[in-house]
């Protein structure tokens, strides 16, 4: 085997060492993103999760900042989320000076888990954790975690939603310390056996109305074993999920294999959402020596209607102004960076690959029915025995349009994002080439640009 190379990306954030996987926490302030996420300082495996925390004000350049929570006797710091508390409900600041609120699961090592809560008076930069934690107690069952704190306009105060096994839990508040459970969604109206992590809700504004979107991550999703994340679209009704556009079959956020626990920014202008660049299955064996895991890009979440049905679209935030300077390019073009975009459109059937200068290739196909993204070939595989099988090597999207399509992908250093027909499919899949891709080539009645990313 070659020697191991340089496989940090560079506009999608990873940890300066040590580990990551979920992304928590995540809240607008002031023009800065904060981006909190579940770490392990001491190792490139999973441990005693801390919160680490990074800061953007464009969601592409990253600032490491200080770890924000570290375990306590109550257990380690799994998922929650943050709130910017503008009111001071919490009374833990001032109106002058609103705290961050954070919400998150104590884990404690014999399995017990609660939400417990801490606040910030210096815009994130350090969290008091209260001593009324947890704050919610556990009801007598196993999986109970994951807050997503959200702002409810029905009753004006403050909801969560939490993960409770094959279903997810409302609460609601008015202080963010004191919680009284509202309701329940699933397991019914679910089409996928399994544990329910990371929830989410919010709205979304289509034609003068709002339609709220639960999202729920799945370690092991439908009959693949593929970790996945599912969404439901409907109403609140300030108590509880609604799914009034029910869906015969399980809506995908992403078909690909590297993006899990996915939660959105809150207090944001625009839905963003970011997730876990990566799969439970092989995360720990990955060669990126020295930290282990990103984050996916931000994603603007819109909704859209694909032959009549409600349909939930998501495109990479933050890459405008690269995306502006895209150029045309002829087949068997050479590139000269790791991190750029293509802009392709196309009509049939389609092949399009990213190869290298020692015969690795990540392929591309485009049919009349489905957009696969093959890396069986495209690097470095033999570092995990789940990666090198062909369950984990071939990734599909069933196409939602018919006729001619559009793709853009983003690729950077070692890990792809693709985004099908105007956003409404996604594949997002790391690959391990041993020297950069080099050369774009193609078959087929297609047109292809380039932007580059320079980060």
């Amino acid at each position: 085997m070659m020697k191991k190379r340089d496989y940090r990306p560079k506009i999608h954030f990873s940890p300066e060492e040590g580990w990551m996987n979920d992304p928590n926490g995540m809240v607008y302030v002031d023009g800065v993103y904060h981006f909190f996420y579940q770490k392990y300082p001491y190792d490139t495996s999973w441990g005693p999760m801390h919160w680490g925390h990074a800061t953007s004000r464009d969601l592409i350049h990253w600032e490491h900042q200080p770890i924000a929570l570290y375990p306590d006797e109550l257990g380690f710091i799994f998922s929650g989320s943050a709130v910017y508390d503008t009111q001071n409900s919490s009374e833990y600041g001032t109106n002058e000076n609103p705290p961050i609120i954070a919400i998150y699961t104590s884990h404690h090592k014999d399995g017990l888990e609660q939400q417990s809560i801490a606040y910030s008076n210096d815009k994130g930069r350090h969290f008091e954790k209260s001593y009324l934690n947890p704050v919610i107690k556990n009801p007598g069952i196993s999986d109970f975690r994951d807050p997503k704190a959200f702002w409810n306009p029905v009753r004006r105060c403050w909801s969560l939603v939490l993960a409770a096994q094959d279903r997810v839990f409302f609460y609601a508040s008015q202080d963010m310390k004191n919680w009284e459970k509202t309701g329940e969604f699933g397991p019914e109206g679910n089409h996928v056996k399994g544990v329910w992590e990371c929830p989410d809700l919010f709205p979304i504004e289509y034609k003068g109305k709002n339609v709220w979107v639960l999202v729920v991550s799945m370690t092991k999703a439908s009959e693949d074993d593929h970790c996945k994340m599912q969404y439901f679209l409907g109403d609140f009704d300030g108590e509880k999920f609604l799914c009034t556009y029910p869906s015969d079959e399980p809506r995908w956020l992403d078909e690909g294999f590297d993006n899990y626990a996915a939660v959105t920014f809150q207090n944001a202008k625009d839905v963003l959402l970011m997730g876990w660049g990566m799969n439970w299955q092989y995360a720990a064996q990955t060669p990126t020596e020295g930290y282990c895991g990103q984050a996916t890009l931000a994603r603007k979440l819109s909704l859209t209607e694909v032959d009549g049905a409600l349909t939930l679209a998501a495109a990479p935030a933050g890459l405008e102004k690269f995306r502006h300077s895209s150029y045309p390019i002829e087949n068997h073009t050479t590139i000269r960076t790791e991190t750029f975009g293509l802009k392709v459109s196309g009509k049939g059937d389609a092949k399009i690959c990213l190869k290298n200068s020692v015969g690795q290739k990540l392929k591309i196909y485009v049919t009349d029915t489905k957009i696969t993204v093959d890396r069986t070939m495209a690097g470095y595989k033999e570092f995990s025995e789940h990666f090198m099988t062909e369950k984990y090597s071939i990734s599909t999207a069933a196409r939602k349009k018919d006729g001619a399509w559009n793709l853009e992908l983003v690729f950077d250093v070692s890990i792809l994002e693709l985004f099908a027909e105007d956003c409404v499919d996604a594949i997002s899949t790391v690959v391990y080439p041993e020297t950069p891709y080099d050369r774009i080539s193609w078959k087929g009645d297609l047109s292809v640009e380039l932007y580059e990313i320079d980060a």
